[in-house]
């Protein structure tokens, strides 16, 4: 189960298990967001494909608008899939 948590001021809190069987729900809260965004990945244990698509499309839509999308405090494991994918550069994953 995946929880998404608006915690104010651009910035969302997410934490659980975000794979396609919460991509559809996940991707409702990505296609509002309208500003730059900092996504807390700190709870976050597990990414499947479906949850990328799901952040890559948010965050290639703000970027045409100008905007950013930056993921924070990913735990390892997390940050690994990233990396493997060869997205922690376009994201700008430290």
């Amino acid at each position: 189960m995946l929880d998404i948590r608006a915690d104010g001021g651009g910035r969302l809190v997410l934490s659980g298990r975000f794979d396609a069987a919460q991509a559809e729900h996940a991707s409702r809260v990505f296609r509002d967001l309208e500003s730059p965004t900092i996504v807390d990945c700190s709870g976050l244990d597990y990414i499947s494909s479906a949850g990328i698509a799901v952040i890559m499309d948010a965050f290639e839509r703000l970027a045409g608008r100008g905007h950013v999308l930056r993921l924070e405090k990913l735990a390892p494991r997390v940050r690994d899939v990233f990396v493997f994918a060869g997205l922690d550069r376009v994201l700008g994953i430290p």
